[in-house]
Protein backbone atom coordinates (compact mmCIF):
# COMPACT_ATOMS: atom_id res chain seq x y z
CA UNK A 1 0.00 0.00 0.00
CA UNK A 2 1.33 3.44 -0.91
CA UNK A 3 1.29 5.91 1.96
CA UNK A 4 0.62 9.48 0.78
CA UNK A 5 3.45 11.90 1.42
CA UNK A 6 2.90 14.89 3.67
CA UNK A 7 3.84 18.39 2.56
CA UNK A 8 7.24 18.29 4.25
CA UNK A 9 8.18 15.05 2.48
CA UNK A 10 6.94 16.38 -0.87
CA UNK A 11 8.99 19.53 -0.31
CA UNK A 12 12.14 17.52 0.37
CA UNK A 13 11.58 15.42 -2.75
CA UNK A 14 10.90 18.49 -4.89
CA UNK A 15 14.08 20.25 -3.74
CA UNK A 16 16.07 17.04 -4.18
CA UNK A 17 14.82 16.62 -7.75
CA UNK A 18 15.72 20.23 -8.51
CA UNK A 19 19.05 19.93 -6.70
CA UNK A 20 17.93 23.17 -5.10
CA UNK A 21 18.95 24.96 -1.95
CA UNK A 22 17.59 28.13 -0.33
CA UNK A 23 20.00 30.96 0.44
CA UNK A 24 19.01 34.19 2.11
CA UNK A 25 19.50 37.30 -0.02
CA UNK A 26 18.11 40.12 2.12
CA UNK A 27 16.93 41.01 5.64
CA UNK A 28 14.80 43.96 6.72
CA UNK A 29 14.26 43.91 10.50
CA UNK A 30 12.17 46.45 12.44
CA UNK A 31 12.84 46.42 16.20
CA UNK A 32 10.12 47.99 18.36
CA UNK A 33 11.40 46.68 21.68
CA UNK A 34 14.24 44.43 22.84
CA UNK A 35 13.52 41.29 24.86
CA UNK A 36 15.22 40.84 28.18
CA UNK A 37 16.73 37.77 29.76
CA UNK A 38 14.17 35.08 30.68
CA UNK A 39 11.36 36.78 28.72
CA UNK A 40 8.87 34.34 27.19
CA UNK A 41 8.72 34.97 23.46
CA UNK A 42 6.45 33.69 20.73
CA UNK A 43 7.80 33.55 17.16
CA UNK A 44 5.59 33.23 14.10
CA UNK A 45 6.76 32.79 10.52
CA UNK A 46 4.79 32.80 7.29
CA UNK A 47 5.41 32.70 3.58
CA UNK A 48 4.16 35.94 2.03
CA UNK A 49 4.97 35.84 -1.68
CA UNK A 50 6.86 34.03 -4.47
CA UNK A 51 8.26 35.60 -7.63
CA UNK A 52 10.43 33.85 -10.23
CA UNK A 53 13.58 32.80 -8.30
CA UNK A 54 12.68 34.54 -5.04
CA UNK A 55 10.56 33.64 -2.03
CA UNK A 56 9.52 36.14 0.65
CA UNK A 57 9.03 35.14 4.28
CA UNK A 58 8.23 37.21 7.36
CA UNK A 59 9.01 36.55 11.01
CA UNK A 60 7.17 38.13 13.95
CA UNK A 61 8.41 38.07 17.54
CA UNK A 62 5.90 38.68 20.33
CA UNK A 63 6.43 39.36 24.04
CA UNK A 64 3.33 38.99 26.18
CA UNK A 65 1.21 39.18 23.03
CA UNK A 66 2.84 42.41 21.83
CA UNK A 67 4.76 42.54 18.54
CA UNK A 68 8.33 43.61 19.34
CA UNK A 69 10.22 42.56 16.17
CA UNK A 70 9.19 42.04 12.56
CA UNK A 71 11.68 40.66 10.06
CA UNK A 72 11.00 40.62 6.33
CA UNK A 73 13.27 38.31 4.33
CA UNK A 74 13.98 37.53 0.70
CA UNK A 75 15.33 34.11 -0.29
CA UNK A 76 16.86 32.83 -3.53
CA UNK A 77 16.52 29.24 -4.76
CA UNK A 78 19.83 28.12 -6.29
CA UNK A 79 21.67 25.08 -7.58
CA UNK A 80 24.55 24.91 -5.05
CA UNK A 81 26.89 23.16 -7.50
CA UNK A 82 26.35 25.42 -10.50
CA UNK A 83 25.74 28.56 -8.36
CA UNK A 84 22.81 29.45 -10.60
CA UNK A 85 19.25 30.52 -9.67
CA UNK A 86 16.40 28.04 -10.14
CA UNK A 87 12.90 29.17 -11.05
CA UNK A 88 10.45 28.27 -8.28
CA UNK A 89 8.00 25.62 -9.49
CA UNK A 90 4.22 25.76 -9.12
CA UNK A 91 4.50 22.72 -6.81
CA UNK A 92 6.78 24.60 -4.42
CA UNK A 93 4.49 27.64 -4.50
CA UNK A 94 1.54 25.43 -3.52
CA UNK A 95 3.46 23.67 -0.73
CA UNK A 96 4.71 26.88 0.89
CA UNK A 97 1.33 28.55 0.66
CA UNK A 98 0.89 32.29 1.03
CA UNK A 99 -0.25 34.83 3.60
CA UNK A 100 -1.64 38.01 2.04
CA UNK A 101 -1.79 41.47 3.54
CA UNK A 102 1.84 41.75 4.68
CA UNK A 103 4.65 43.93 3.39
CA UNK A 104 7.51 42.34 1.46
CA UNK A 105 10.98 43.58 0.56
CA UNK A 106 10.61 45.45 -2.71
CA UNK A 107 14.11 46.87 -3.28
CA UNK A 108 17.72 46.70 -2.15
CA UNK A 109 19.05 48.70 0.76
CA UNK A 110 19.49 52.42 0.06
CA UNK A 111 23.09 53.17 1.01
CA UNK A 112 24.57 56.40 2.28
CA UNK A 113 26.75 58.27 -0.20
CA UNK A 114 30.13 59.37 1.09
CA UNK A 115 33.67 58.37 1.99
CA UNK A 116 33.61 54.97 3.70
CA UNK A 117 36.52 54.37 6.09
CA UNK A 118 38.03 50.94 6.74
CA UNK A 119 37.35 49.95 10.36
CA UNK A 120 38.26 46.28 10.45
CA UNK A 121 39.25 43.08 8.68
CA UNK A 122 38.32 39.46 9.26
CA UNK A 123 39.39 36.06 7.92
CA UNK A 124 36.50 33.61 7.41
CA UNK A 125 37.08 30.59 9.65
CA UNK A 126 35.79 27.03 9.59
CA UNK A 127 33.39 27.79 12.46
CA UNK A 128 31.80 30.55 10.32
CA UNK A 129 30.76 28.16 7.54
CA UNK A 130 27.21 26.82 7.16
CA UNK A 131 25.76 23.86 5.23
CA UNK A 132 25.97 25.82 1.96
CA UNK A 133 29.76 26.03 2.45
CA UNK A 134 29.90 29.79 2.89
CA UNK A 135 29.78 32.13 5.89
CA UNK A 136 26.58 31.87 7.91
CA UNK A 137 24.41 34.98 7.54
CA UNK A 138 24.45 35.68 11.29
CA UNK A 139 28.24 35.97 11.29
CA UNK A 140 28.14 39.18 9.26
CA UNK A 141 26.24 40.93 12.05
CA UNK A 142 28.67 39.61 14.65
CA UNK A 143 31.61 41.02 12.67
CA UNK A 144 30.25 44.57 12.69
CA UNK A 145 29.15 44.57 16.35
CA UNK A 146 32.56 45.85 17.46
CA UNK A 147 31.99 48.98 15.36
CA UNK A 148 28.61 49.89 16.87
CA UNK A 149 27.93 51.95 19.98
CA UNK A 150 25.45 51.06 22.72
CA UNK A 151 22.55 53.09 21.29
CA UNK A 152 19.21 51.38 20.75
CA UNK A 153 18.86 49.90 17.28
CA UNK A 154 15.53 50.41 15.52
CA UNK A 155 16.20 48.82 12.15
CA UNK A 156 18.69 46.40 10.55
CA UNK A 157 18.90 45.94 6.78
CA UNK A 158 21.23 43.46 5.09
CA UNK A 159 21.85 42.47 1.46
CA UNK A 160 24.15 39.54 0.69
CA UNK A 161 25.53 40.34 -2.77
CA UNK A 162 28.15 37.57 -2.92
CA UNK A 163 28.94 34.67 -0.62
CA UNK A 164 32.02 34.63 1.59
CA UNK A 165 34.00 31.39 1.65
CA UNK A 166 36.45 29.71 4.00
CA UNK A 167 39.78 31.53 4.22
CA UNK A 168 38.63 34.68 2.44
CA UNK A 169 39.62 38.01 3.95
CA UNK A 170 36.80 40.52 4.31
CA UNK A 171 37.48 44.23 4.82
CA UNK A 172 34.85 46.18 6.74
CA UNK A 173 34.15 49.80 5.74
CA UNK A 174 31.86 52.16 7.64
CA UNK A 175 30.09 55.47 7.12
CA UNK A 176 28.15 57.25 9.89
CA UNK A 177 25.55 59.95 9.24
CA UNK A 178 23.24 61.13 12.03
CA UNK A 179 21.35 58.05 13.26
CA UNK A 180 22.40 55.78 10.38
CA UNK A 181 25.50 53.59 10.10
CA UNK A 182 26.26 51.85 6.81
CA UNK A 183 28.79 49.06 6.37
CA UNK A 184 30.30 47.61 3.22
CA UNK A 185 32.01 44.22 3.42
CA UNK A 186 34.52 43.86 0.60
CA UNK A 187 36.88 41.07 -0.54
CA UNK A 188 39.55 41.74 -3.18
CA UNK A 189 37.67 44.81 -4.34
CA UNK A 190 34.36 42.93 -4.69
CA UNK A 191 31.36 44.12 -2.68
CA UNK A 192 30.07 41.11 -0.75
CA UNK A 193 27.55 42.50 1.72
CA UNK A 194 25.78 45.75 2.63
CA UNK A 195 24.54 46.34 6.17
CA UNK A 196 22.55 49.40 7.23
CA UNK A 197 21.81 50.11 10.88
CA UNK A 198 19.26 52.75 11.92
CA UNK A 199 19.27 53.92 15.55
Amino acid sequence: MNVPLNKEEILKEELKDLNGSWIIYQWDVDIHDMPERFDDLTIQTYHTYTRKFYAFRNYDVFKNGELIVRAKTKWLLVNPEKKLPIRISDTLVEIYGREDGYEIIEKDVEMLDGDYKKCGEYIVRKTDIDYNYHANNARYIEWIENYLDDDTIKKVEVVYKKELKLGESVEIYRLVEDSVICFKLITDGVLKTIIKITK
